[in-house]
C-alpha cells in the first residue's frame, strides 16, 4: 500500500516532523511519502492562505493518482481544497479535520478543538457546521501561539495544550480534545495521559483511517458531491 501525505504549507521543518511521527505508526507494509508544495504560504493562518495552499497542492494530488498511490492524506486542519482534491482524484483523499471530527464524535458526546490563534476560532465553528457536527462541539479554544510556534516551540506548545485542555474539560464539559493543527502532531499522548481524557492527533488518526479504508477498497463517491469537473478550456 502506498499513501501520500501532503502538508499543504511550504515548511520543510513541519513536513519532516509529520514524516517522523507517521513513520512511527505506519504498518510495515505501508509505503509512506510525506511532501509539501514548492510554492505557497509557510503557514496556513487565514482563508487567503488556505486558497493559495490548496492551489499549489492540487498538483501533488494529481501526481499521487498518476504514480499509483492508494490514498492521499491532506495534513492541514483547515482541510484546504479538500472537495476539489476529491473531485480530481480517483483514489481516496482524507482530510485530517474531517477524519478527526468523525472520530471524536464516535469517542465521546462533546469535543473541544484547540486552535493556535484566537482569530481562527470563528472559522473553526464554520468548519464544524460544514462537517455537520454542531451538536458535538463543546468549544473552540486558542493556544495563543502561531502555527509556526507550535512547531518550533514544542515545550511551550505542550504546556499550553495541557492548560487549555484542562479548562475545556472542567469548564466546557469536553470529553474529547482535538489538536486542531498539523503542527501539533506528536503532542497528544502526553496530554491524554496527564488529563485522563481522549486527545486526538488529527494527522495520525487520518493516516490510520486512510490505511484502513484503502485496504478495504473504499473511496469517496464520484456520483455528485465529488464528481470529476466537467472538461472545459482554461486560459493560461
Amino acid at each position: 500500500m502506498k499513501i501520500m501525505v501532503i502538508n499543504p504549507n511550504t515548511s520543510e521543518e513541519m513536513t519532516g516532523h509529520i514524516r517522523e511521527e507517521l513513520e512511527r505508526i505506519r504498518r510495515p507494509e505501508t509505503e509512506l511519502t510525506v511532501v509539501c508544495p514548492r510554492k505557497g504560504p509557510v503557514a496556513i493562518e487565514s482563508a487567503y492562505d488556505e486558497i493559495l495552499a490548496a492551489f499549489h497542492s492540487l498538483e501533488l494530488v494529481r501526481e499521487a493518482n498518476e504514480q499509483g498511490y492508494d490514498a492521499v492524506v491532506l495534513a492541514c486542519f483547515a482541510d484546504p481544497g479538500l472537495v476539489a482534491m476529491k473531485e480530481i482524484s480517483d483514489i481516496l483523499v482524507v482530510g485530517i479535520q474531517e477524519a478527526s471530527f468523525h472520530a471524536a464524535a464516535m469517542l465521546g458526546d462533546k469535543f473541544t478543538i484547540l486552535t493556535p490563534m484566537k482569530k481562527r476560532i470563528p472559522s473553526k465553528y464554520n468548519d464544524v457546521w460544514r462537517n455537520k457536527m454542531p451538536y458535538h462541539v463543546a468549544s473552540v479554544r486558542e493556544l495563543g501561539m502561531t502555527v509556526t510556534e507550535t512547531e518550533q516551540k514544542p515545550e511551550l506548545a505542550q504546556q499550553r495544550i495541557m492548560e487549555v485542555s484542562r479548562k475545556a474539560v472542567e469548564e466546557d464539559g469536553a470529553e474529547v480534545i482535538i489538536l486542531g493543527c498539523a503542527g501539533m502532531v506528536g503532542y497528544a499522548e502526553a496530554a491524554a495521559k496527564e488529563l485522563n481524557v481522549i486527545v486526538i492527533d488529527p494527522t495520525s488518526v487520518a493516516f490510520k483511517y486512510a490505511e484502513a479504508m484503502a485496504e478495504a477498497g473504499l473511496c469517496h463517491s464520484k456520483r455528485a458531491l465529488y464528481a470529476a469537473p466537467s472538461k472545459k478550456e482554461y486560459k493560461k
